[in-house]
């Protein structure tokens, strides 16, 4: 057997159990790849250096002797952020050298470059663990999907919000509350930007987007609104009739472009991924060929993110000339996701309201009022709103009816 030499790159969370599930599991990786494997050394920052002292390996907080430690075989990045991570993903790929990482947002902005720096110098970039954590999407999609037509793509990709979410509406508690408890218990950051900002699911759908459409999104095509924007009194109204709130990303082909969004939306509870709760993820695939394929899993965590980053190099070992085959010259018409939507106005705006759906021509199916405002499910989906409007996705009429329920148009009803 030869000697495999890995080199890995951050010693934090994701890091430290790329570290632990490679001894964990030694000889059964051995056995696959038919080498013997070794960690040679780690690139860490000064903070980390004490936490990794216990590693058989070289540990140094310089790039410079990182580089010259061995002759990689092998690179796994776990730092995040854009730099210095492109610098160091690139300088090994122009090496030939296979890099498999777990940064999202390197692999949304910069990933149409790095694969193309693989391809060039014949190795590969890996970044199952960039999505869903612990579920095996893009490899799902890489190798056992090849073929298979995908015409949307949408999902559950943030578990520090849908954890919120799923709080908010069973257990009637407020946007603060849940969120300073979200930190406290360590799914999300001290600047939790990301997360309630939307920018880590659009991280996430851009990448998906590419492996089901065979071309990266331009970011503008991909819009994006954070659960920042939803208000404790969105999600009682929401619970009246019997809606989940959930911050859904999706992505589908339309003509030449790839199209979505990131935004909360109201699900009724027929929906599949009405059911994803917590700190979980999902991820639907519809196309003509599969219908609708679920994938439901752990969305982040030490354990199931570094398990996905082992299974990603021992996926690209086995099937180094994997990829997804695209028939770029199929029109596919893709159904609308959703054909109605919820829309909040506040009680001193409900004049302005009544005029706005007159105007428009909007028809509201049905309203329920909240002492801090109402809310309106309207068939209208796509008319613009001067008001805060969340798409609804599945069949509103399997929502619950409230016992008394005030109509914008007929008055109490």
């Amino acid at each position: 057997m030869n000697m495999l030499r890995i080199g890995l790159i951050g010693y934090g969370t994701v890091g430290s159990g790329v570290v632990e599930r490679l001894a964990e599991t030694k000889a059964e990786i051995e056995q696959i790849v038919e080498d013997q494997c070794e960690i040679a050394a780690v690139l860490v920052k000064d903070r980390q250096k004490k936490r990794a002292v216990n590693i058989n390996a070289i540990v140094t907080t310089s790039w410079e002797e990182f580089c010259e430690a061995a002759n990689y075989d092998l690179i796994f990045e776990a730092i995040g952020g854009i730099e210095p991570a492109f610098t160091y993903t690139s300088t090994w790929l122009k090496k030939g050298i296979p890099v498999i990482t777990a940064n999202k947002k390197l692999v949304a902005e910069k990933g149409w470059l790095l694969e193309s720096l693989a391809a060039e110098y014949d190795t590969y970039y890996g970044y199952e663990a960039a999505v869903a954590g612990g579920i095996p999407i893009i490899n799902a999609l890489k190798g056992t999907l090849m073929t298979t037509s995908i015409s949307r793509v949408s999902g559950i990709l943030n578990g520090t919000t849908n954890y919120m979410l799923t709080e908010m509406i069973e257990n009637h508690r407020s946007f603060t509350d849940v969120l300073m408890e979200a930190q406290e218990l360590g799914y999300a950051e001290a600047d939790p930007t990301d997360d309630i900002e939307g920018f880590d699911a659009w991280y996430k759908i851009r990448i998906l987007s590419r492996l089901c459409f065979g071309t990266w999104p331009d970011e503008k095509n991909i819009t994006r609104i954070g659960v920042s924007e939803v208000e404790d009194w969105h999600a009682e109204v929401g619970e009246k009739f019997n809606f989940k709130i959930k911050l859904i990303a999706e992505a589908k082909k339309v003509g030449t472009e790839v199209k979505g969004h990131v935004t909360p939306a109201f699900l009724v509870d027929t929906e599949p991924l009405a059911s994803v709760r917590g700190v979980t993820n999902g991820i639907s695939l519809e196309g003509s060929q599969i219908n609708q394929l679920l994938f439901i899993g752990p969305g982040a965590g030490k354990e199931a993110t570094s398990n996905s980053m082992i299974e990603d190099f021992l996926f690209h070992e086995r099937m180094k000339s994997s990829g997804r085959v695209f028939k770029s010259n199929k029109e596919v018409e893709v159904k609308e996701t959703y054909e109605h939507a919820i829309v909040f106005i506040k009680h001193a705006e409900r004049a302005r309201a009544l005029e706005w759906i007159k105007e428009m021509k909007i028809v509201v199916l049905d309203t329920y009022d909240h002492y801090e405002g109402e809310g309106w499910i309207i068939c209208n989906q796509k008319v613009p709103s001067p008001f805060k409007k969340f798409p609804i996705y599945g069949d509103v009429s399997k929502r619950r009816r409230v016992k008394k329920v005030h109509s914008a148009q007929l008055g109490s009803i």
